[in-house]
């Protein structure tokens, strides 16, 4: 009767009263462990994948999960994705794609492109035309084209940037975040237009760089995918780029796909602009490459 009642409280426990309760065994003390530390991980793996990152079997692993109260290790995974749903970090997005997949990397690898193909096509069947003009408008009549993402977005910010600037005109990224980003706000001058990578939510370095470039009157082209209609009064036109599903593997083929769009409609606005700077960079390329090295 006892073990009855101490199973009984386990089970409307969390995990780790449950390991703190339970009478485990050392290895099976190491795989509840293991899984009280490792939750996001342990969510997505079979027991022999947590049996071999510990040295122990399956068997160790599955007779652990029993003794914490739990039917089998798919009860647990299930507690375990519910309580990690709305954190949604890259971990618990990688590990759903990949329980999409299953483990046949090859099928992953062309689930993970067929999924890009068709976020790129959903951005493709959402954009207004009307909308694209205004964008290549808006950036080729300012003196110079400033783009603006933090964490992967800053990644394709720079990537713009440098494109753009191949194409003869002027640039900036910015990119940081904290007390950094006032040093790059302060470099925003009125004849900038500001391209703002922003998905999601506003977060505050972002609504910081959109508050500065309206306060300077910028002209902003968003590039978003469920922030246009929000924002609908402090920007000039949205393209939308359309993302994974919330809580999946997170993608930016659509935002890849644009930026590129609006790289070469650039160019075909200013054709022979465009040539020359890239006539220019490619004679700067050969110069470099003949040029002797210095002597050790």
């Amino acid at each position: 009767m006892r073990y009855v009642k101490r199973v009984e409280s386990v089970v409307a426990a969390t995990l780790p009263e449950r390991v703190a309760a339970a009478h485990l065994s050392p290895a099976e003390r190491r795989v509840g462990r293991f899984l009280v530390e490792h939750r996001e991980e342990a969510a997505f793996l079979s027991a022999a994948e947590i049996g071999q990152q510990l040295g122990t079997s399956d068997a160790t692993v599955v007779r652990t999960v029993k003794s914490l109260g739990y039917a089998g290790l798919g009860e647990l995974r299930r507690e375990l994705i519910d309580a990690l749903r709305a954190r949604a970090t890259p971990t618990v997005r990688l590990g759903r794609s990949l329980e999409a997949a299953g483990d046949d990397a090859a099928r992953a690898f062309d689930q993970a492109l067929a999924h890009e193909v068709e976020l790129i096509e959903q951005a493709r069947a959402r954009l207004v035309r009307e909308n694209v003009v205004r964008a290549v408008d808006l950036l080729t009549r300012a003196d110079r084209v400033v783009c603006a993402g933090i964490g992967p977005s800053g990644a394709l910010a720079d990537y713009f940037t440098l494109r753009l600037g191949r194409l003869g005109r002027q640039t900036l990224a910015v990119t940081a975040t904290g007390l950094r980003l006032a040093d790059a706000l302060l470099q925003l001058r009125r004849g900038d237009a500001l391209v703002l990578l922003a998905h999601d939510s506003l977060d505050t370095d972002t609504e910081e760089t959109l508050r500065r470039a309206n306060d300077l009157e910028l002209p902003v082209v968003l590039i978003t995918d469920t922030l246009g209609a929000k924002l609908a009064d402090r920007v000039d036109t949205a393209l939308a780029a359309s993302r994974s599903a919330p809580g999946s593997f997170g993608t930016s083929a659509a935002t890849i796909a644009l930026l590129d769009a609006l790289l070469l409609a650039v160019a075909a606005r200013e054709r022979a602009k465009s040539l020359a700077a890239l006539a220019d960079l490619n004679e700067l390329r050969s110069r470099v490459r003949a040029a002797p090295l210095p002597p050790p």
